[in-house]
């Protein structure tokens, strides 16, 4: 497993560490050469399908995500040049169920030859191998959850594994914070509670690995349905009861929603709260809290919106204000999850595509191991470079790496590491409710 700040890392994420490191601090590092596509690519059209949630307590953020795909296909038939043209088809999956019976209507109805999506790990976690059976090439742009790669083989996923979110959130804990707060790693006294879904329990127990290799304490361990919790207050006694230092909290926006607002009513303290993706880094999650998002840290692959986005290469910079003119041209609204499924979608489209021999599987696992896309040629600010075919974790992109962002003046600032922040931390620990005048609202 990669641990996201050098307790264990790899050379390759030092490496991308560094490349990252320079989009935030403005330096312009010489970039390796890139693989060259071939003049006149084998497949010249594709039948996409895109599998996102447009129903349900998730279509809210996956919205975002589906606008990015959309986008990219646009954007793509519009000025490639590999003389490549793309279908977009999609189909709704609020739930498993319905991602693994919206991969049937892509394929089936609409002929889909690959499928993408979906925003949501348990959503992924029935779609892929649903895809798998069909001999459908399934590309995950959003998704995190450890399994989506490790359990099946046509899977190329563009951005991080929770195994390395989950580790880095607790990693950061247990270093950053910690020395923040002025408490010793072997003192700190860690809460960790999610979701009890693919996407919830994969992050946590890449945590808890971390956690167990530290003389820190875990103090409490909390899980819950995410689709059917509206009461979270028996958790907030728990936390109350246990003291910890810092509340790792594994969410979508409902739910982190949730443990806030109820937090403030039972006047439950929080010091320190570290979400790992999903809700607590939607813009939605800020509107709901207001000035009380203050403080709150998220750990994520970073996006445009946290990066020094000027010391981008020029394509980089081109395809950015291609995305944020389209996205205002529709009065849409430009989230993380827009950056993510834009560029692992760009990716798939222009470099893995035009390297491919045919739509198989295994062509498409071929072409994939051959891309190498630097950072600084990534609206993200994280490369591409994925695992190949018969390795363990085959498909995942390699360079994906996570940075801890802070709400600051409700908009997220990388605050850590210290290598790659552009902003300091503020608000640790958290103020008391008695020091904050805005209701988080019902």
């Amino acid at each position: 497993m990669i641990h996201a700040f050098g307790t264990a890392s790899t050379g390759r994420l030092v490496r991308t560490a560094i490349l990252v490191g320079a989009l935030v601090l403005g330096a312009a590092p010489l970039l390796p050469g890139q693989v060259a596509v071939a003049a006149e690519p084998a497949v010249t059209s594709l039948r996409l399908g895109a599998l996102f949630p447009q129903s349900g307590d998730l279509a809210f953020g996956a919205a975002d995500a589906l606008q990015g795909v959309q986008i990219a296909v646009e954007l793509f038939n519009e000025t490639n040049e590999h003389g490549i043209t793309v279908e977009l088809f999609t189909a709704d999956a609020p739930n498993p169920a319905g991602g693994a019976g919206g991969v049937r209507q892509l394929v089936t109805t609409n002929r889909a030859q690959v499928v993408m999506g979906t925003y949501a790990s348990a959503i992924a976690s029935a779609a892929a191998p649903a895809a798998e059976r069909l001999g459908i090439p399934y590309i995950e742009t959003t998704a995190f959850a450890e399994g989506i790669t490790r359990n099946t083989g046509n899977v190329i996923r563009t951005t991080i594994s929770s195994g390395a979110l989950g580790a880095a959130a607790m990693d950061f804990v247990l270093t950053g914070l910690a020395e923040r707060l002025g408490v010793a790693e072997a003192d700190m006294r860690v809460a960790l509670v999610y979701t009890d879904d693919e996407f919830g329990v994969s992050i946590a127990d890449a945590a808890l690995e971390r956690l167990d290799a530290s003389p820190a304490a875990l103090v409490l361990q909390e899980s819950y349905p995410a689709a059917t919790t509206r009461d979270l207050s028996s958790v907030l006694l728990r936390i109350r009861q246990t003291e910890p230092h810092a509340v790792v909290h594994v969410a979508q926006v409902p739910d982190a929603t949730l443990l806030w607002r109820q937090a403030q009513q039972l006047d439950v303290y929080l010091p320190a709260v570290v979400g790992a993706g999903g809700g607590y880094g939607q813009a939605q999650f800020a509107a709901a809290l207001g000035a009380n998002v203050n403080g709150i840290f998220n750990v994520v692959p970073p996006t445009s919106g946290s990066i020094n986005t000027e010391a981008l290469a020029p394509r980089a910079q081109e395809l950015l204000g291609e995305l944020r003119e389209r996205v205002d041209a529709r009065g849409w609204t430009q989230g993380n999850y827009t950056d993510w499924a834009f560029m692992g979608a760009w990716v798939f489209l222009d470099e893995i595509l035009p390297r491919a021999a045919s739509l198989s599987v295994d062509d498409l696992m071929a072409a994939a191991a051959e891309v190498q896309v630097d950072a600084l040629d990534s609206i993200t600010g994280f490369g591409f470079e994925f695992t190949p075919a018969g390795e363990p974790n085959s498909g995942q992109n390699q360079r994906a790496i996570p940075v801890v962002q802070q709400w600051q003046e409700g908009t997220l600032s990388v605050v850590y590491p210290e290598a790659l922040a552009v902003s300091e931390f503020i608000d640790v620990p958290l103020p008391t409710w008695s020091e904050r005048t805005e209701r988080i609202a019902d």
